[in-house]
């Protein structure tokens, strides 16, 4: 994640529907305009997702885009751009990348996939506007009843979403943070947010005790496409990593993501219907595990107004700065069947 100085610039939009299909792409930047830091610039406040240093105080509100993470949809655009991203089951084995963008919004982004009820609450945990090519049955009921700002590409296909010639349906659905911009803004969104809405974490550059680790593997089956490895890097104090394989980058830029924390969460799941989709509890709280600089702690999740915090007693938990990558995994298989690591 680059550090910005942010002068945020908000005539925003959103837009409306969803159900299960594909998206578009378009290049164009950014949705919060953004100044780079200068030499001897007061850097007094930290962006409020990533804990780094800003010139002035954001107030733009979160997008959350749900982003597939099928391997023909990889390498994904806009990734390293989000400060956030969510990987969590959509269905069967499958999973699916929620990227939450709050200081630096992307250019392209996609592929675009559809969204699930719990993607919607997870988004709104987030204060999001939210970002979706189609939906299950559950997630366009809430979409329909106006639980979430949003802006859907079952509506907006070859508009604000746009086809990439190069992959197949439904891993080719693009957007921009120009289209969703001007989306939210012809669905009469609110793009900014005061002080005291906005969602935050707390953040510390000091490092942590806990037991190291230096490599750790996350599995949701023995299907190696959707497993994550993360390698500690030393000498940068990042996190890489691989999956299916191959080193996670993002297709705009061809870099490989450098992941400040590793968060793995256990949230209750239940299968719901013959598609394998899943009913999540994003309210129950559970085991968690925070691995950041090299170590892991074990500690607890809370539901915050629907924001998940990770807490040691009564005490939330300090994030390092930067970007943070967060696995919700079954409670009932857990961390000692889906996670090895070593040290």
């Amino acid at each position: 994640m680059k550090k910005w100085g942010i002068s945020v610039l908000c005539s925003l939009v959103l837009l409306a529907g969803c159900i299960d299909k594909e998206e578009t792409a378009t290049d164009e930047p950014i949705i919060h305009e953004v100044e780079e830091e200068t030499e001897g610039e007061s850097l007094n406040f930290t962006t409020p997702l990533s804990g780094e240093p800003a010139s002035q105080e954001l107030t733009a509100r979160p997008v959350v885009v749900a982003i597939n993470n099928h391997p023909l949809a990889r390498p994904q655009s806009g990734l390293s751009q989000a400060d956030i991203i969510v990987e969590l089951l959509a269905e069967g084995n499958i999973t699916r990348l929620l990227a939450v963008y709050e200081s630096e919004m992307p250019g392209r982004v996609g592929p675009i996939r559809s969204a699930r009820d719990y993607f919607i609450d997870l988004a709104n945990g987030y204060s999001a506007f939210f970002v979706a090519h189609g939906y299950s049955p559950d997630a366009k009921a809430m979409l329909d009843r106006g639980e979430i700002d949003h802006v859907n590409g079952m509506q907006y296909d070859g508009s604000y979403f746009q086809r990439s010639s190069d992959r197949k349906a439904p891993h080719n659905s693009y957007s921009s943070g120009e289209n969703i911009l001007a989306a939210a803004e012809a669905v009469n969104a609110t793009m900014t947010l005061a002080s005291s809405q906005m969602p935050r974490y707390t953040f510390s550059e000091q490092p942590v005790s806990g037991e190291v680790v230096k490599e750790l593997t996350v599995r949701y089956s023995t299907d190696e496409n959707f497993s994550s490895t993360y390698s500690f890097d030393e000498e940068t104090d990042f996190y890489t990593r691989i999956s299916g394989g191959q080193e996670t980058q993002d297709a705009e830029t061809g870099d490989s993501l450098k992941l400040s924390n590793v968060i793995i969460l256990e949230v209750p799941h239940q299968t719901i219907d013959a598609e394998g989709r899943q009913a999540l509890d994003l309210e129950a709280g559970g085991n968690a595990w925070l691995v950041r600089n090299g170590t892991m702690q074990q500690t607890t999740w809370q539901s915050d107004n629907g924001l998940m915090r990770l807490y040691t007693g009564s005490t939330e938990m300090e994030l390092a700065p930067g970007q943070t990558w967060i696995h919700l995994i079954p409670t009932a298989r857990g961390f000692d069947q889906m996670v090895t690591y070593t040290d």
